[in-house]
């Protein structure tokens, strides 16, 4: 399967954790943007004619989608059609919001465009969790968005947490989940805070004005999946969870290593075997699109075999279907029973018809099973 991703950089305000390439939203660079992304669209379309037409997904991320002007995504998504992505017959048309750009005009521009699946991005119900952590919108304008999004007819809504949390208790996060997964939502994902060096908390961690509760981590995680699996979510990846139906098609093309295309400063790509990304600076980004978007301007991410084997492994034990090690096999790769059959004597992991799949605490140990997976593995 083939999928586009496109990136939006801008944010209304960085939050404190945010270690991904992001910058404070100027409405004068909006246009700007827009008229750039759309010569880098067309730019590999030219090069690529066959490409665009075979997408089945389509992903606006960032930063924050949902701040551009209507006029911006508009033109985003005429030039996508204009270059033969086929927007209304993709099987999934996604789009990332934040609460305080949840408007009206916001969501019903993007319905227009042809969205079909909103995420929105809430990471918790506290409002002295969202001021800790930098977050701009407040619990109520949480709880707007959410009933905005969901009473949309047959659109796919999401909702993200976090947890882990500065300051934040097992007791807390588990009440966040009950609240979210009561709303009609089929989707909901939660994230355990990675802390950042080169970010605000980061700094504040490191100087010891704040500090994260590694030891809350197995409780909050176990006890979040507990209750969405009471309410008829499945976990299908380890940190997404959907009722039957609503898994994220894009996504699950991510991580079956299925090829999609990037657009926009930063985004990578896996295309034609290889695996690429765009300058992430926006003024860099800005001087390759000007100078025709070239092939030699990408960093590029080459992969050898293990390289391939590593992703393959990772890729698939985070994912409820599991390591198929038969088909691993058939590809002259060997994995002994001794590197994960003391994971399925603990009851962290079921080997059935030949399939490798995590369970219970397990998937709290997953980069544990996937380094002793690999170290295991032998090629005829």
């Amino acid at each position: 399967m083939f999928g586009i991703y496109i990136h939006v950089p801008f944010c209304a305000k960085i939050c404190d954790y945010c270690d991904f390439r992001v910058m404070p939203a100027n409405s004068k660079l909006f246009e700007e943007y827009s008229s750039l992304l759309e010569r880098e669209i067309r730019a590999f379309n030219a090069a690529h004619p066959e490409a665009l037409s075979q997408a089945r997904t389509l992903y606006l991320g960032g930063g924050t989608p949902s701040i551009l002007p209507s006029a911006c995504l508009e033109r985003i998504f005429a030039v996508l059609k204009d270059c033969c992505v086929r927007v209304d017959s993709l099987d999934e048309v996604s789009m990332e919001f934040n609460p305080e750009s949840c408007t009206e005009e916001s969501v019903q521009t993007a319905l227009a465009c042809g969205v079909r699946r909103f995420s929105l991005g809430l990471q918790t119900f506290s409002q002295s969790l969202l001021d800790r952590i930098g977050r701009r919108h407040t619990v109520e304008r949480g709880f707007d968005a959410l009933r905005r999004l969901t009473s949309i007819p047959r659109a796919k809504v999401t909702g993200d947490l976090m947890f882990d949390l500065p300051g934040q208790t097992v007791d807390s996060f588990l009440s966040d989940v009950d609240r979210l997964s009561d709303f009609p939502l089929g989707h909901l994902s939660f994230y355990g805070l990675n802390v950042g060096e080169r970010t605000r908390l980061g700094g504040r961690v490191s100087r010891g004005e704040e500090t994260v509760d590694d030891s809350l981590y197995e409780p909050m995680y176990l006890g979040g999946v507990e209750i969405l699996e009471k309410k008829g979510f499945a976990r299908y990846e380890v940190s997404n969870f959907a009722k039957l139906g609503d898994e994220s098609i894009h996504n699950v093309n991510y991580w079956n290593r299925g090829e999609y295309i990037g657009f926009g400063p930063g985004a990578h790509s896996f295309f034609k075997g290889r695996r690429f990304c765009a300058p992430e600076m926006y003024p860099r980004w800005r001087e390759y699109v000007n100078v025709g978007a070239p092939d030699s301007l990408l960093t590029y991410d080459e992969l050898n075999d293990d390289d391939i084997l590593t992703e393959r492994v990772w890729l698939s034990l985070r994912q409820r279907s599991g390591l198929d090690l038969n088909t691993l096999k058939s590809d002259g790769i060997v994995v002994s029973p001794e590197s994960y059959q003391p994971w399925v004597d603990k009851g962290f992991a079921t080997v059935d018809g030949g399939v490798l799949k995590l369970q219970g605490r397990g998937w709290i140990f997953m980069d544990s099973v996937v380094t002793d997976v690999l170290n295991a593995c032998s090629r005829k």
